[in-house]
């Protein structure tokens, strides 16, 4: 995916957060790409991820397989119940 194309479809916001803070490609392992910013890069607190509540409902398969990723490596109640919730487009139900 180009950087323009990636950028469009992000809005220039993280995946994750929303942010807009040095945001950069970061590669979804078999999915493809998506733009994350460099908080959700380095390893903010766990009450950080609590963003992933509102990205869980992205509409992009790339996105939907690292949020699901993400939760499930996070060991919070809160993360395993918005992981619960969570409805997978095929394409993303193929790669988690």
């Amino acid at each position: 995916m180009t950087w323009g194309t990636l950028m469009s479809r992000a809005h220039g916001m993280c995946e994750f957060c929303g942010g807009m803070d040095d945001c950069l490609p970061v590669e979804v392992e078999g999915a493809g790409e998506m733009l994350v910013c460099a908080v959700c890069d380095s390893d903010p607190p766990v009450e950080h991820w609590r963003c992933l509540e509102a990205a869980s409902r992205s509409d992009v398969p790339e996105v939907q397989v690292a949020v699901w990723r993400k939760l499930g490596a996070i060991e919070t109640p809160w993360a395993a119940e918005i992981r619960s919730r969570m409805t997978l487009l095929p394409e993303a139900q193929a790669l988690v």
